[in-house]
């Protein structure tokens, strides 16, 4: 992904996650994004998902 895109999901990840929307819901609302993508991203935020399973 790149930096400036990354740049606007972050955006718009942070505006959602503001109004009380999970993360889950947010990302399930971006399925192009690559699950490194979405890794990559929750890092960023700062709120990690839990595994599960592992």
């Amino acid at each position: 992904m790149s930096n400036a895109v990354k740049n606007v999901m972050l955006r718009v990840i942070g505006k959602r996650l503001e109004k009380k929307e999970s993360l889950e819901e947010i990302l399930e609302d971006y399925p192009r994004l690559s699950d490194d993508d979405k890794e990559e991203l929750q890092k960023e935020l700062g709120c990690e998902q839990k595994d599960s399973g592992s």
